[in-house]
């Protein structure tokens, strides 16, 4: 019988199972450096030496073990002296875990030692899936799970074999050590997936889990003003277009102190950030107020300080208008996780109250939007809590006798820069319409039966007017200028809008929670002021619910569509293949199931006729089995008779018994050997006579042979 710690299969699929989980949680950003090279090398030499020193267990090693973890729990308590939230202990709490788990891996004399491990692994993964915003993580969760499942049958086994045996000792690794690992694996991820198909959204206002970082070089301090450094040369906060550094692909124009209608071009596919939330909504970055029939301009752009705590609180600004008490409200949460060098906007949904930053102060321009004193490169993480009024349709078209506040009107309401055809379609359009969402809800109408979005639009005429141009010559356009069109056409009106600009919730992946946003996301839309509810966003071109619709259904809301897009399968079979797993499954258990039973009656069948035989022949030879008597001491008994045949009975017996009660039968070889020991036995008994002629080996004649 092999001892369990002996077992090199079972500590080769424990190891493979902590490094993969270590990996998982190294390139999620839980450690650097050093710990990458003790954990990538550092844990298969210990496991290792661990395997070596298993008998021994030298005493200058463990204490050096003790010395070390002592010195690790040390430095942690150290590190954390310096983390002012709860959220900032997970990276050092990490790196101290991973260095323990290597020291552990020096000492695993026995099988529970290595189950701690195994356990040990279970939480590192777990900690890579709390750091993880991409999919990064799923092929060391798969090769995490199949060298845990094989580990936990290599145990399970090594346990069986140390109870008595019952026949033939079970392989310690074989071909079903990884066959039924591999079975639970798929049957394990085909039920998953459907469960997350129906599950609810994880929740996202967990405060003690708000992450803010920045990178190391970030730090270059500013009094708030506009800074873009993918715009190259004309980066607003350059000088003169000094900028030494070229434009990006990524960079968008209207990210700047200016958005001039006139140019052409929209940025790549760049994946640009991440961001955790649970309701899609636009990422607004700053807004514009005013028009001059082709350029968008601010017409004040002096920041203030705001530095009041962690969280930091965003006052309301006056062109918030009142406190909203009209409907309720609704607190969304959203992290940032920055993937380029971009502007130094503070990116967030309308209206932000609360920002987890990692500076304790941030600027607020006289719209209500934010900017960081610092740069926001890649690798900067952020989270903003923002207010948003849970409106419908049926809210926004609902009477408010709230009256419009005059500094709204003044700087949003003023009759507009445009064509005197544009002043009369807005009026002709929205003449049926009765509330300001209908009025709305016409022009984008309009809009969307009389001209077409696109990218390849012919560039503005020197002195055309951008409105007029778009909708009555070109009927061509993007964003900018369908949300610009909507926007002129609006303050013709009377109704307060301005225009917006920041980014497109993205594709959601379903599989880490986040909306995936890319340059191209790049966006403007129109921000329509609704008294007693506040400031809305509109844009017939993107397909963001009204707040108050904007619920996920569930966490696995896109997830064929999510993966048809990436692996070319269409949708429908994509959705068949959980069903078809379900259905292999139930018929390969269904057929487990009917031939297990079978075979076990059979050797029952035949077990139960030869341990008959063997009753019968002690019997007549005055030894009959007890009533308590085991199958293995009856046969004890008769080898004593028949001391020739003591060592083939006992096998007989060892057969009859794996017949009877072990996982697999004997084999057809084996039965037919118990067979013909049976016959010859009561073949020479009958001839003989009684026990007392049959005289063992090394007696006189005439002694009787004791039991």
């Amino acid at each position: 019988m092999t001892d369990p710690q002996d077992i090199i299969e079972l500590r080769i699929a424990t190891c493979i199972a902590v490094v993969a989980a270590a990996i998982a949680a190294l390139q999620e950003g839980a450690a650097t450096g050093s710990l990458w090279i003790a954990t990538t090398v550092g844990l298969p030499v210990a496991c290792f030496i661990g395997y070596r020193v298993r008998a021994t267990r030298p005493l200058p090693l463990r204490m050096l073990q003790s010395i070390i973890a002592i010195l690790i729990l040390v430095l942690f308590v150290s590190r954390i002296g310096h983390v002012t939230d709860l959220a900032a202990l997970q990276i050092p709490l990490a790196q101290s875990f991973l260095w323990l788990l290597v020291l552990h891996a020096l000492d695993m004399p026995n099988r529970r030692g290595l189950l701690v491990l195994l356990v040990a692994s279970l939480v590192l993964m777990a900690l890579a899936g709390v750091l993880s915003i991409s999919m990064a993580i799923a092929p060391w969760l798969v090769i995490w799970a199949f060298a845990a499942l094989v580990s936990l049958v290599l145990a399970y086994r090594a346990e069986l074999e140390e109870l008595p045996a019952l026949g033939r000792a079970a392989p310690t690794f074989d071909r079903s050590s990884v066959l039924v690992p591999l079975g639970v694996l798929v049957v394990v991820l085909a039920v998953g997936f459907a469960v997350f198909m129906v599950v609810p959204v994880a929740g996202t206002n967990r405060a003690i889990t708000f992450p803010a970082q920045l990178p190391n070089d970030s730090p270059v301090r500013s009094n708030g003003a506009l800074v873009n450094p993918s715009l190259g040369p004309s980066d607003p906060g350059s000088s003169n277009g000094s900028s030494k550094s070229g434009a990006t692909s990524f960079g968008y124009f209207g990210f700047s102190d200016r958005l001039d209608t006139s140019l052409r071009g929209r940025p790549d596919d760049t994946l640009v950030m991440r961001v955790r939330a649970s309701s899609p909504d636009f990422w607004r970055g700053q807004t514009f107020d005013q028009w001059d029939g082709r350029v968008w301009h601010l017409s004040d752009d002096t920041p203030r300080l705001v530095r009041n705590g962690e969280p930091i609180g965003v006052p309301r600004v006056p062109l918030d208008g009142p406190t909203q008490t009209a409907v309720d409200v609704d607190d969304l949460t959203q992290t940032y996780y920055l993937e380029v060098n971009g502007p130094n906007s503070i990116f967030a949904a309308s209206e932000a109250r609360k920002v987890y930053f990692p500076e304790r102060s941030i600027f607020q321009n006289v719209d209500g939007t934010l900017r960081a004193g610092v740069r926001l490169d890649a690798g900067a993480i952020y989270t903003v809590v923002s207010e948003r009024p849970l409106v419908t349709a049926a809210t926004l078209r609902a009477p408010r006798p709230d009256t419009l506040p005059l500094d709204i009107a003044t700087t949003y309401a003023a009759r507009p820069i445009t064509t005197e055809r544009v002043r009369d379609l807005a009026h002709t359009i929205t003449a049926n319409a009765p509330t300001t969402y209908d009025k709305v809800l016409a022009i984008e109408a309009w809009l969307a039966a009389n001209t077409k979005y696109s990218l390849d639009i012919p560039r503005l005429p020197k002195g055309a007017d951008a409105v007029d141009q778009y909708v009555f010559v070109d009927r061509r356009g993007f964003c900018e200028q369908i949300g610009t069109t909507l926007v002129v056409m609006l303050r013709e009106l009377g109704i307060p809008a301005r225009l917006g600009v920041g980014y497109a919730p993205g594709e959601r992946n379903p599989f880490t929670g986040l909306y995936e946003v890319k340059a191209s996301d790049a966006h403007a839309w129109a921000e329509v002021y609704f008294p007693g509810i506040g400031w809305q966003t509109f844009d017939p071109t993107a397909n963001v619910p009204l707040a108050g619709d904007s619920q996920l259904d569930a966490a696995g809301s896109g997830a064929l569509s999510y993966l048809s897009a990436r692996l070319h399968i269409p949708t429908d079979v994509l959705a068949a293949l959980p069903i078809l797993a379900g259905l292999i499954t139930l018929v390969l258990a269904v057929r487990q199931l009917r031939r297990r039973p079978r075979r076990v009656a059979i050797s029952r069948s035949w077990a139960s006729t030869r341990l008959a035989r063997l009753e019968r022949l002690g019997t007549r030879r005055g030894r009959p089995r007890a009533p308590s008597e085991t199958t293995p001491n009856f046969v004890r008994a008769l080898g004593s008779i028949a001391h020739q045949h003591a060592t083939d009975l006992a096998r007989a017996g060892a057969t009859i018994d794996a017949a009877m009660f072990a996982p697999d039968p004997p084999t057809s070889d084996e039965c037919d050997t118990v067979d013909a020991l049976l016959d010859a036995i009561e073949a020479e008994w009958t001839t003989r006579g009684h026990p007392e002629d049959l005289v063992p080996s090394g007696r006189a004649p005439g002694t009787r042979s004791g039991r």
